[in-house]
């Protein structure tokens, strides 16, 4: 056999047998160690579906998010859980479902706000036992929106004709083919003044504030991380690096080791997701939410 074949043929041995080695050592779970999880948030927080989903981009799902948590609390050998977010909020119920995990949780836990984490992201961070954040980060945004587009003027221009069929006569309320008329829009903006004081009551409990004094900041302003700090929606400037040496300090345990769980994500999912957001991902994700029976999302 040619020598130079034969060496090729040793190198691509070696290379292989390594990546195996090297795989097989990198991605176990040492379940013996003590340690803090850092479990990440990142994205527009959804109540299920793909964390690089085709059409939305970065998003998480509050369903595997809840799973998650769930598994880290029933883990004897995780003596903490930080929470990373990177978020600019998502549905009302996803947020509020992963906010009731974390206050369920029987772990001390903390939150740590990066460079967003606002409107559902926050009220999932106002949940946890301390709230960190970068002072440049943003956050709040207490409010809620359930906006959408309406097209009724440009069918009349091309002579296009919305042919109404309900039964039911608030029930194709929000259509995007016909104008609102003041009775629907009071119902629907009471349906959002109700989540709206949901979201602050929630908050306020969560922070140990006055409803009366969230109410005042929930105006959909965002905050950035120092104004968020004198105004008691965090508690600590800092960074996850910081939140870790806390808690190391407050659960007396300096040895822990720092373990941070990551989404799996197929090559798959991030290619298309890539891709989607590269091409228009706000006509192509227009488009892929566009249904008569469910004609907009209510985000906080």
């Amino acid at each position: 056999m040619n020598k130079w074949l034969t060496a090729l043929i040793v190198i691509l041995v070696i290379y292989f047998i390594a990546s195996f080695f090297a795989f097989f050592i990198g991605s176990r779970d040492d379940g013996f160690v003590d340690r803090i999880a850092v479990l990440s948030l990142e994205g527009v927080i959804v109540t299920s579906g793909d964390s690089a989903s085709f059409l939305r981009g970065s998003a998480v799902s509050s369903k595997d998010f809840v799973k998650e948590l769930k598994a880290l609390d029933a883990d004897a050998k995780v003596k903490g859980i930080i929470i990373e977010i990177d978020s600019p909020g998502g549905t009302a119920v996803a947020s509020n479902e992963i906010a009731d995990a974390i206050r369920n949780l029987n772990k001390t836990n903390y939150a740590v706000i990066r460079e967003v984490g606002a409107s559902g992201a926050y009220w999932v961070a106002s949940a946890s036992d301390k709230i960190f954040a970068s002072s440049l980060s943003i956050t709040g945004s207490i409010g809620v929106i359930a906006s959408y587009l309406q097209f009724s003027e440009l069918f009349e221009k091309y002579g296009v004709e919305y042919e109404r069929l309900v039964a039911g006569d608030k029930k194709d309320i929000g259509s995007p083919f016909r104008e609102l008329n003041k009775n629907e829009r009071n119902i629907l903006q009471k349906k959002l003044d109700l989540m709206h004081e949901i979201f602050i009551q929630e908050v306020a409990e969560n922070r140990g504030l006055n409803v009366s004094y969230v109410k005042g900041l929930s105006d959909g302003e965002f905050y950035l991380g120092k104004e968020a700090l004198d105004l008691g929606l965090v508690d600590v400037l800092g960074s996850r690096e910081d939140a870790v040496e806390m808690m190391k300090e407050e659960l007396g345990m300096d040895d822990l080791a720092v373990v941070e769980k990551k989404r799996k994500i197929s090559l798959t999912d991030v290619l298309l997701g890539n891709m989607a957001y590269n091409f228009g991902i706000g006509f192509a994700k227009g488009l892929s939410e566009f249904e008569l029976e469910n004609k907009f999302e209510i985000v906080a």
